[in-house]
């Protein structure tokens, strides 16, 4: 389905032929008949997506969650406009303008140090709101409830972000907390594209974002509420467009005949943990090697990769690739430095390269973390 009728539409399809060298012979089309895209093609294709006047840019990468991690960049005032998006989401769950917030890192939370850093934190600082990955924010509220913790008066909601947040998740950390646990779903390329609302759903930011939802075999719309895949584009964005761009997520949408706001129903995919003796660590800290990958794509020609465990201490790289495992020596020692710290023990790795990786069947992404240990196995 088309999610809205604009003019503005039209003048965004107007405006990407004049500008980038790419959309210049799709000339006399509707917006809807412009490619559809998605990180591999900007990748490839990078001279011909950048506004040649972009100016100062601001570069950060993407996770490699459907390949190779992208190298975003934004503009000071691209990154203000998308700050204020933000913020208006946010000041509806009370946030004042001046405000505090703590921010969760990926990095092993599971480790007591780095919990208690946290909880520390949160009391010396008294932030308004806690952002993190709804697996860090069930971590910390677990470890404050048995720590007996005070817990701040300023705290008025946490924020989930980059995870699946689960109903048994939401409950346990609003529980401890005694705030709303709030969702949001975005992407590094242009942030925000829906946030939770007052009824908990997620509202779609139709002044920075327009979604679509396609049939993946016929690229064609599908009916309201029916499942598909979530083309994004960025009203935002220009420094580098994301038109039609495709998420790797599955989603539906729906208009609120009350409200009459643009609702996102998302395909719950549980993301896989790095498995230990009696612990998990979430495969989140691999967005530490985000730069590593894009690089490595970069400079040695890998299009994807993929990290997979296969017992407590094994695990093998998998890297989409024409060279040959041997020349990829330096990725094994620093993998395995890595996951050594990851799993508190040494660790097997091995390299494997592959003519392509396969996509999930149910999410359609090629997720940068498997892990193929059964729930019932014994730990070596």
């Amino acid at each position: 389905m088309t999610v809205f009728a604009s003019s503005h539409l039209q003048e965004l399809a107007d405006e990407l032929r004049r500008t980038y060298p790419f959309y210049s012979p799709y000339t006399d089309v509707d917006f809807h008949q412009l490619p559809i895209t998605d990180k591999h093609l900007i990748a490839g294709n990078r001279a011909l997506f950048e506004h040649p006047d972009a100016g100062r840019v601001i570069e950060s990468f993407t996770s490699g969650t459907t390949g190779v991690p992208l190298r975003c960049v934004k503009t000071p005032e691209e990154i203000w406009k998308l700050s204020l998006t933000l913020y208006r989401h946010r000041k509806k769950w009370g946030l004042p303008l001046r405000h505090r917030m703590l921010l969760l890192s990926n990095r092993l939370l599971a480790e007591p140090r780095s919990l208690r850093h946290y909880a520390e934190l949160m009391i010396r600082e008294e932030p308004h709101f806690i952002q993190g990955r709804a697996s860090a924010l069930c971590a910390l509220a677990e470890y404050m409830r048995d720590g007996g913790y005070s817990l701040p008066s300023s705290l008025l909601f946490t924020q989930n972000w980059g995870e699946t947040l689960h109903g048994s998740q939401k409950e346990r950390i609003e529980e401890v907390f005694r705030v709303p646990c709030v969702d949001y779903y975005g992407l590094e390329e242009f942030w925000c594209i829906a946030f939770a609302g007052q009824s908990g759903r997620l509202e779609i930011d139709e002044s920075s974002v327009y979604v679509e939802i396609i049939d993946s075999a016929s690229g064609l719309h599908v009916e309201e509420g029916e499942f598909g895949e979530v083309l994004v584009t960025s009203l935002i964005m220009r420094s580098l467009p994301y038109v039609r761009y495709r998420t790797g997520d599955i989603g539906s949408i729906r208009r609120d005949p009350e409200t009459g706001r643009l609702l996102l129903g998302l395909l719950p995919v549980r993301t896989s943990q790095i498995r230990l003796p009696g612990a998990q660590v979430h495969s989140a800290v691999f967005r530490y090697l985000d730069k590593f990958f894009w690089e490595l794509a970069a400079a040695r020609g890998v299009r994807q990769f993929q990290i997979v465990q296969n017992t407590y201490t094994s695990f093998s790289v998998r890297l989409a690739t024409e060279a040959p495992p041997s020349e990829f020596g330096d990725v094994q020692t620093k993998l395995s430095a890595f996951l050594h710290q990851a799993a508190g023990k040494p660790v097997k790795l091995s390299i494997e390269t592959v003519s392509r990786l396969e996509a999930d069947p149910v999410s359609g992404k090629i997720p940068s973390f498997v892990c193929r240990i059964s729930s019932n196995e014994e730990g070596e």
